[in-house]
């Protein structure tokens, strides 16, 4: 009997999942743990209430020390960095209608600078991006700051049900639901890999791809919820989305089906793309590679030229970010000049936290606390198709892309790169913005007259270019390039700026003139 329940239920569920039907039990899953947990906090409201009564009635207050929960002003959100956007403005600023005194330019200056280097301390725009941001309330986990209080007797015993729950209740079944999705994918894409008529094997594929990504959505008790479907890539093409966890694969994948790229592994994760390569057409290379870039640029182009294949699912940013901003699309995906169809993921986490932090969790620690956690919520918006301007390049493309994902998915939109999570500022990148005040200081004061007739060229070019082309500049300029040799480089970037020919223009109108 119950081996013939067992074959009932995974046939359900296989049904379910081919379909894309649903029972609803998941959702009513979810809306019943957030009821509960929201009964759990007004009883914690209503501890802490009574605990201060307690304390201002005593007459000794400093003996009933409460303990607190201690949350950092990064968490609460209250720093305005109204100094730091001032710096950024004065540095870039051109209408200068009338000199001041250096003296009190300075003054001016350092005070902003140093209000600004302070919002910098309590709020940076980078560091707080790479890791979990706070729950907005105790959700019976420990993926918080918080570390466990005892507050009431409701609250431990809603705490110990709820461990004992996930551990021994959920865990099993989805450990046993993650299995049968291996499984299911091995072979299945195996036996269609040897089907010779294309058209047959691309269907069967796209069958088989999203049947088994639905059961892994249901290995994490997933809710996904896909808005504006018409706008959904079918054939060919890019999609870009922002990155906030490993399993982004996954949970686009139970709408759609997308070409993979991406490094070779080796072990069981190379096996899985050997597996799915024998029924579909994925991307994948070897990053240590000399040369290796130009070439994997070259396959894409091929792949998404060729309507017939899948749409690749790329994630621009190249780490994971904690689901509060959208940072640097780097912009190789952003060159081949196909069309780009933009995906914003926002996950909610009043159930649990998606985010990886790979500098602090391995990937198996990652799936184990996934496993572990009570459901994972999120929302997919498909944005409609974008192709690159007339006269836009890959940078600006990229940049526009990446502000309308931050604004459908109530992002962030930051102009930072990701590779600050593993890097140091560059002093290259130092020495630049040393420079650039020099210029301002030009500029606004008369610390130096000569300057007014002729400004330094590589400060004029700087003014000149956008914050990503100075950071591609950064990888080509060297510590002891003088400012000839860095005007060269620029103009092997940007043609338009060349030294040579600004002298040239320069000596004829003095020809004029004379």
């Amino acid at each position: 009997m119950i081996f013939l329940l067992f074959w009932f239920l995974i046939l359900l569920l296989i049904f379910l999942a081919v379909t894309g039907k649903t029972l609803g039990l998941r959702e009513l899953y979810v809306e019943t743990l957030i009821r509960i947990f929201e009964w759990g906090a007004t009883l914690s409201e209503e501890s802490d209430v009574e605990e201060d009564s307690v304390i201002e009635e005593d007459e000794f207050p400093a003996q009933h020390k409460k303990i607190r929960r201690s949350s950092s002003s990064s968490d609460l959100g209250i720093i305005n960095r109204e100094k730091s956007d001032i710096i950024d403005a004065k540095l870039h600023e051109t209408n200068v209608t009338e000199k001041q005194s250096t003296v009190s330019v300075l003054v001016d200056d350092t005070l902003d600078f140093i209000t600004a280097g302070m919002e910098a301390v309590i709020e940076d725009q980078v560091t707080n991006r790479f890791s979990a941001a706070q729950l907005p309330s105790w959700n019976l986990l420990s993926r918080t700051k918080f570390t466990f209080h005892f507050l009431n007797w409701q609250l431990t015993a809603l705490w110990i049900a709820g461990f004992m729950f996930r551990y021994y209740v959920l865990v099993p079944c989805r450990i046993a639901l993650f299995v049968i999705a291996i499984v299911l994918m091995i072979v299945s894409t195996s036996v269609i890999g040897l089907v010779p008529h294309a058209k047959t094997r691309k269907f069967l594929n796209r069958r088989c791809m999203l049947m088994c990504m639905r059961i892994y959505s249901r290995a994490f008790s997933s809710v996904i919820r896909f808005h504006d479907k018409e706008n959904r890539a079918n054939k060919g093409g890019i999609c870009v989305a922002n990155h906030t966890s490993p399993i982004d694969v996954m949970v686009l994948s139970c709408d759609n089906c997308y070409a993979m790229i991406g490094q070779k592994q080796g072990g069981f994760l190379g096996f899985l793309q050997t597996t799915l390569s024998r029924s579909e057409h994925h991307i994948w290379f070897e990053r240590g590679e000399a040369g290796d870039r130009k070439q994997v640029m070259n396959r894409m182009r091929e792949h998404v030229e060729d309507e017939k294949k899948l749409p690749i699912i790329i994630f621009p940013e190249g780490t994971c970010i904690n689901n509060t901003s959208v940072m640097m699309f780097k912009k190789g995906s952003f060159e081949i000049g196909s069309t780009i169809y933009p995906i914003a993921v926002k996950y909610d986490t009043r159930l649990t936290d998606a985010f990886w932090n790979s500098s602090a969790q391995s990937y198996g620690r990652y799936l184990w606390s996934m496993m572990t956690s009570w459901a994972i919520i999120c929302d997919v918006w498909y944005l409609p198709p974008m192709t690159r301007g007339d006269g836009e390049d890959s940078i600006s493309f990229a940049k526009r892309v990446k502000r309308a994902i931050a604004k459908k998915g109530g992002l962030i939109d930051l102009e930072w790169d990701g590779a600050l999570k593993r890097e140091r500022v560059s002093s290259k990148l130092v020495t630049l913005q040393q420079k650039l005040y020099f210029e301002r200081l030009a500029r606004t004061t008369t610390l130096n007259a000569m300057l007014e007739e002729k400004s330094s060229d590589i400060l004029n070019i700087m003014q000149g270019i956008t914050e990503e082309e100075r950071n591609e500049l950064l990888k080509q300029i060297d510590e002891q390039d003088d400012e000839e040799e860095m005007i060269r480089k620029i103009s092997s970037l940007k043609p338009k700026f060349k030294l040579g020919e600004q002298e040239a223009d320069d000596s004829q109108q003095h020809i004029k003139v004379d």
